[in-house]
Parts: structure tokens; C-alpha cells; sequence
């Protein structure tokens, strides 16, 4: 069935498994991301690697991705995250933070998941539709 919908949508289908992460470039390019992001922090604040790990994955989980413009936070909630600073600084969001609108809007947004799931969907479809970047 995948690969049916692939052939259909022009999709260049590749198999991975555990036991063979380096088949799926993504894994390498996620597991590099969390690495430096740990040598940078462990380099700079000399504290173990446990301590340093949950700030470097919620920075990946709610950084932008450039295939899909949306946040893997996003994709699994239907709306974005707050971040830290955000409430140390009190943004325009938290200002003006209403808890019946907030409970509201999660409902709504919960509701419109899939379709925003749906158009992530068609980014990426889209993504690698487009012929590699050349150099001339």
C-alpha cells in the first residue's frame, strides 16, 4: 500500500530500520543536532550531559523545520509551544492569557490537527518532488 502511494505521488520510497539508522538521513541529521547542541552547552556551563539534554531536545522539538514550516511540537499538539523565555519576559502571549479562550482554542485547534497534518503532509510531498540543488 505505501508503495502504491508513492509511485502515485512521485515519491522516492526508502526502507530503514533500527538496526540500520544510517539508511535514513534524517536520524543522522537529528542525532548530529542533539550532539553539538551538548558539546556546546556541556562546553560552556561544565555541567553532565543529563542536566543539559531536556533544553537541547525542546529547543529541537520546537524549532521550524524548512520542509514542513512547522515545529514537530506543533504537528503532535496543534499548536505551538511556549518557550521559557517566553514567561520570564511576560510576551504579548502570556499577556494576554485567558484561561476559558485558551481551553477554547486548544479544543479547536485539537480538532484541526489532521488538517494541519494534512498540509505538513503536502509540503514535504512537495519537497522532494523538487529536483536536487545543483551547482554550475
Amino acid at each position: 500500500m505505501a508503495r502504491k502511494y508513492c509511485e502515485e505521488n512521485e515519491i522516492d520510497l526508502r526502507f530503514t530500520s533500527v538496526a540500520h539508522p544510517q539508511a535514513n538521513g534524517k536520524a543522522e541529521v537529528a542525532n548530529r543536532i542533539i550532539l553539538d547542541g551538548l558539546k556546546k552547552r556541556i562546553k560552556k556551563s561544565r555541567n553532565n550531559y543529563v542536566d543539559e539534554i531536556l533544553p537541547i531536545l525542546w529547543a529541537y522539538r520546537t524549532t521550524c523545520r524548512v520542509t514542513t514550516g512547522a515545529t514537530p511540537f506543533m504537528l503532535a499538539y496543534g499548536a505551538e509551544a511556549v518557550v521559557p523565555v517566553e514567561i520570564l519576559h511576560s510576551s504579548p502571549r502570556i499577556q494576554a492569557y485567558n484561561a476559558e479562550e485558551n481551553e477554547e482554542g486548544q479544543r479547536l485547534a485539537l480538532d484541526l490537527i489532521d488538517e494541519v497534518r494534512d498540509t505538513t503532509h503536502a509540503k514535504i510531498i512537495e519537497y522532494h518532488k523538487r529536483p536536487p540543488f545543483t551547482t554550475t
